[in-house]
């Protein structure tokens, strides 16, 4: 009952922050630097607003009840989870990360002077790894760089026969979010309400559905359940990421993150599978330049 309590009273108090969905790093993620001028603009400037209006909520062990971005250990742990976190730092893109884009929700928003301050930190962070991935220079093959390949990829996920493969027997991708974590099924903590940000739904909910599908089209939760692959031509194409996701699934136990432990081949492999040929089949209508799908580009950023 106490624990209860405590996690109410957690609740009501949440400030100006909100949870995401990755705190593991590797894969494409880019890696967070361990010094220069970002970290100590964090240090001396970010961390102290974090500790003001967000460490009473979300430092902690991982629980459903809100996402811990901020780490288990307090002020130490600020650094390494946050920029491990790619929907609160938005790849370090000021217009994609959560931290600010969520404004006011149980809590006030942020001051007018504080957006600047976590800005200009997030300008330098991604200035320190080297800048905002590249895109195709117009006219080219998007498919020259893996956001290329992304974007093209998300320009036929618009594509009405795509839309039906995402509800499709065979290729019903959203069943993904069905898999089973020691901490309850995907989209308990991944659909609205829950701690791990909005992208995965629960498959017998249109609402939930259209919700995940749209959330797959920003370029922020996309990466989480897709990934460029080089190609023998040195181009790109788009499947998905497998071994992201199952590694997920043992980053407690790699001592890599918090994320709950699950199996990535529970139920025969279900929904690895049916993502697999849903990225397959929207992969084939940009190889086969379908008319139907739209002009190559991420949607944009919503909270």
């Amino acid at each position: 009952m106490r624990n209860q309590l405590l996690v109410t009273v957690a609740m009501a108090m949440l400030g100006a922050c909100v949870g995401g969905i990755d705190t593991t790093p590797g894969g494409d993620d880019m890696q967070p630097p361990s010094s220069g001028m970002a970290r100590q603009m964090f240090d001396s400037t970010v961390a102290p607003l974090l500790t003001a209006k967000c460490a009473t909520c979300h430092v902690g062990p991982e629980t459903s009840a809100t996402n811990m971005f901020l780490g288990p250990d307090g002020a130490s742990s600020y650094y390494t989870t946050l920029t491990n976190d790619r929907a609160v730092n938005g790849n370090f893109n000021p217009n994609a990360a959560m931290i600010l884009i969520k404004g006011a929700h149980e809590g006030p928003a942020w001051s007018s002077s504080e957006v600047s301050t976590i800005t200009a930190w997030l300008q330098q962070e991604l200035k320190e790894r080297g800048g905002p991935p590249a895109d195709p220079g117009t006219g080219t093959n998007p498919g020259t760089t893996p956001r290329g390949a992304e974007m093209a990829f998300v320009g036929c996920m618009k594509a009405p026969a795509s839309l039906t493969d995402y509800v499709a027997t065979g290729t019903q991708a959203y069943q993904i979010a069905l898999l089973n974590t020691q901490q309850g099924r995907c989209y308990s903590c991944h659909s609205p309400g829950g701690a791990g940000g909005q992208w995965l739904g629960i498959s017998n909910n249109k609402a939930a559905q259209d919700l995940m599908y749209g959330k797959w089209q920003e370029e922020v939760f996309f990466t989480g359940v897709f990934q460029a692959q080089i190609q023998p031509d040195n181009t790109y194409k788009i499947a998905a990421a497998e071994t992201k996701i199952c590694n997920k699934g043992k980053e407690k136990a790699n001592s890599l993150g918090t994320h709950p432990a699950f199996d990535c081949t529970q139920n025969n492999s279900a929904g690895l599978t049916n993502l697999k040929a849903f990225a397959a089949a929207v992969q084939g209508r940009v190889d086969a330049k379908d008319p139907t799908c739209a002009a190559p580009a991420f949607a944009a950023p919503t909270p």
